[in-house]
This record gives structure tokens, C-alpha cells and sequence, in this order.
């Protein structure tokens, strides 16, 4: 018996492997590195109010334009909806705020895995659990993005699809909107299917409820994961993690830190840059990626 769950086991896992290398493949043709680096831009344009947001140096290469800005009063997570000013046919990006303030950072440390009854799910496997303080902070961002999102997609139903994207706790609230937004719109008129793309993001789930999201509530959207091994917010958490037993939703891809450059499993980073390398220490390269400042501005 044991000898046949081992092989199982490892059957899963090769998998799971092959799994992953088809959809990076499907992923790369459809995110380049430009692409990924204009949504670290959006990402990093998020943690400025909009009136500020067009003196940064993100602002024109990225071409994105803010059209509404909304805050949860309670968890004050935040989000901006944009659109291209040059080609208004791209995708509608919808950038989740990263902790810019301390209830923010009271948020990322509501550890405690809790059911995951708070993601607009008829039904969840009865052992998904999930991450306190971000389900509670996306169920309430969602509350106040919803009715300017359902408006924005009616009004620009020219764009070509609706990407959510974020930074760090940022990166958690952009997943759990998009499985509140399919939740909500699935098979309506109008509905767009999203993709999520994420900088810096915590792992939030456990393994049932990462499989119930990725193969069932985000079914047929690409949900990535850009990392780098010099972030030591990622480095720091792993063990806890682990510990917790949370699991990511989508694929995980590694990026630089300092250019707009991602590796692909067939080439990986060079030695130096290895994967949470014993050298993530400076809290400034949890704000670092594909060449952007992704970060709260003082």
C-alpha cells in the first residue's frame, strides 16, 4: 500500500509539474515581460491618490489612466481602476493597494486560518480555509469597488478584457476581487473572464480552498505569481507558511527585481539570484520588482 500512495504521490507531482510548464508557455505569449512590467507600474501608481498619480514617473510609459479610486473605510485596503489613454481596446486593470498604512499592516498579521465563507461562493469544500485579515479586507474592498467597477465595464465594454493586479497585501485582495467579481457576474451579460497577475503576493489559503479557486471559481483565467529571491517578506514567511499548510492559487514565476526580465522553468535565475537566497534581508527589495518601485511613497 505505501509503496503504491509514494507513486502516486510523485505521479501527481510530475503532474502538476507538466501542468505548470503548459500554462507558463500559454502565460508567456500572452504576458510579456512589457506587458508584466506595466502592471508592476499600475501596481506601484495604486499607492498614490489619483490626482497625484500623473506626476510619477510611471505615469506616461505606462500609458494608464486612472478612471475611479475606491477605499474600504474599514480594513482601508484601497484600488484604481484604469484604462489605456492610448489604446482604449486593451484590458481594464484594476491595481489593489499594498500596506501604506497601519491598519494595512494589522491586516497582513490576522494570521489565523479561518472557513472561507466571506468569498461570494453558493459552495466551498467543507476544509478550505483561509487567511483572516485578507478575506475580511477583500470582502469589504469589494464592497466599494464592485458598483464603480460594473459602472466602468459598461461604459468602456470596448476594452478587450479586465486584469486585477496588486503588490503584496495588494496582491491578495486583486486575487480574492476577481473570485468575488466571477462569483458575481459568471454567465451574465457583459461579463468578462479575468486574469490575475501578481507582484510580491503572501500565500492566503490552504490546499483545498487554492484548489477549489484555481479549478472551479477563477476556472479558465491565468493566475500568476511574479517572485524574486531577494524579497525578504516572501523569504521571512516561508516557514510559516508551510507551517499553515497554505498553498498559492496560480503559478509561481520568477522575475528581476531591477529589470523587466522573468525566468522561465527552462532558465531559471543564475545561482546568485537563487530562490529566497540566505541574503533577503533588505526590506527595499520587497518593493523592487521587474524594474519598478512598487511601495508606499512617503
Amino acid at each position: 500500500g505505501d509503496m503504491n500512495s509514494n507513486k502516486n504521490a510523485s505521479r501527481r507531482r510530475i503532474l502538476l509539474k507538466v501542468s505548470i510548464i503548459i500554462q507558463l508557455c500559454t502565460l508567456s505569449s500572452a504576458y510579456t515581460a512589457a506587458v508584466l512590467e506595466r502592471l508592476a507600474q499600475a501596481s506601484s501608481l495604486s499607492y498614490l491618490p489619483s490626482d497625484r498619480m500623473a506626476a510619477s514617473p510611471y505615469s506616461e510609459p505606462s500609458s494608464l489612466r486612472p478612471l475611479a479610486q475606491v477605499l474600504d473605510p474599514a480594513s482601508e485596503s484601497g484600488a484604481t481602476i484604469f484604462e489605456d489613454a492610448v489604446d482604449p481596446s486593451l484590458p481594464l486593470v484594476v491595481a489593489c493597494r499594498g500596506s501604506a498604512n497601519p491598519k494595512n499592516f494589522g491586516t497582513n498579521l490576522k494570521f489565523d486560518l479561518v472557513p472561507a465563507t466571506r468569498l461570494s461562493q453558493t459552495s466551498v469544500p467543507d476544509d478550505a480555509r483561509i487567511h483572516r485579515g485578507f478575506q475580511d479586507a477583500a470582502a469589504g474592498l469589494w464592497g466599494a469597488l464592485a458598483p464603480r467597477l460594473y459602472a466602468t465595464l459598461e461604459e468602456r465594454a470596448g476594452a478587450s478584457g479586465l486584469v486585477f493586479t496588486g503588490h503584496s497585501l495588494g496582491a491578495a485582495t486583486a486575487l480574492l476581487c476577481a473570485v468575488h467579481y466571477t462569483a458575481a457576474r459568471r454567465g451574465k451579460d457583459g461579463y468578462v473572464r479575468p486574469d490575475v497577475i501578481t507582484f510580491g503576493g503572501p500565500k492566503l489559503c490552504n490546499g483545498a480552498l487554492a484548489r477549489h479557486l484555481r479549478n472551479e471559481a477563477l476556472e479558465g483565467s491565468n493566475v500568476l505569481h511574479l517572485v524574486h529571491g531577494k524579497d525578504p517578506v516572501l523569504a521571512n514567511n516561508q516557514k510559516l507558511w508551510k507551517k499553515l499548510g497554505f498553498e498559492d492559487v496560480g503559478v509561481e514565476m520568477q522575475c528581476d527585481p531591477k529589470s523587466p526580465m522573468v525566468y522561465t522553468v527552462e532558465d531559471p535565475p543564475k545561482k546568485s539570484r537563487s530562490f529566497l537566497g540566505r541574503f533577503a534581508w533588505n526590506i527595499v527589495d520587497h518593493c523592487n520588482y521587474m524594474g519598478v518601485f512598487v511601495g508606499p511613497r512617503l
